[in-house]
């Protein structure tokens, strides 16, 4: 079982997973890196324009940058391709160092309740650290480090939704099934985009699939769930990213409590 490793430093408090914390205190020890991250840091919200990932507008200006960033200076994750989110710490910012122990809680509970098949198609995406600062002349309150997925795909940006393979494992229809199901045709109805639409409730399959084996994620959506091609297998494995409901607004969990009914129609 994963455990995790926190810190406090002066004005940062960490918390690590564990073999990230173990690859730190082999390669600089505490007070080393502590410089270092200072550093990374500064140059990260000097340059986060150049470094923005986000497809999504802030339209609530929570004070959310995801960015993304080859690790050249910390050098202690396992996979140096990162993706950052870092928050100001404004009001309705959610809690990143809640999303890290969901993240890590998580990944434990697909390590344990999820089949070998299933576990080698859907994972949680990887966090490595969370930081938190108390510095008033930091642009960045707090940052979360994950691995970033190579392509960056959500399940959104896809024309097919989830592969044939997936659908297979987790019991999930296709989006030619669902077109043709007669539950969902208020559904497809209200949104002129249909093949969003079809996505959704492809992920609402997922939701429920993944509820009835004790693994609760409230705000899963086609948003948070990332594609990286394993080309040596020929396959394509999702991740789930921010497993943490978002309740404003609280479309996700709305939509998954009142499709839910429906797709207990369908066997």
């Amino acid at each position: 079982m994963t455990a995790i490793k926190t810190l406090t430093i002066g004005q940062f408090f960490l918390d690590f997973e564990e073999n990230v914390y173990d690859r730190l205190i082999c390669k600089y020890g505490e007070t080393e890196f502590i410089d270092r991250l200072q550093s990374f840091i500064t140059k990260l919200a000097s340059h986060k324009d150049q470094y923005n990932i986000n497809p999504y507008s802030d339209k609530i200006k929570r004070g959310i940058h995801l960015l993304g960033r080859d690790d050249s200076e910390l050098e202690i994750f396992p996979n140096s391709h990162l993706a950052l989110k870092c928050s100001e710490n404004k009001l309705l910012a959610e809690d990143l160092r809640k999303q890290f122990y969901r993240s890590i809680q998580l990944a434990q509970n697909f390590e344990q309740q999820l089949n070998s098949d299933q576990k080698a198609l859907l994972q949680i995406c990887p966090v490595y650290l969370h930081v938190r600062t108390s510095s008033p002349s930091s642009l960045f309150k707090q940052i979360l480090f994950m691995q970033r997925v190579e392509g960056d795909r959500t399940l959104g940006d896809t024309k097919l939704g989830f592969s044939a393979e997936f659908c297979q494992v987790f019991k999930i229809p296709s989006l030619e099934t669902i077109r043709t199901l007669s539950q969902f045709a208020l559904h497809r109805y209200l949104d002129r985009d249909q093949q969003r639409q079809l996505l959704k409730i492809q992920t609402v399959y997922l939701f429920q699939r993944l509820w009835l084996k004790g693994i609760r994620i409230l705000s899963l959506n086609q948003k948070n769930i990332l594609l990286s091609q394993d080309r040596e297998k020929d396959q394509t494995r999702y991740l789930i990213i921010d497993p943490i409901a978002d309740y404003l607004p609280p479309i996700s969990p709305l939509y998954n409590s009142l499709t839910l009914p429906l797709i207990g129609l369908e066997t």
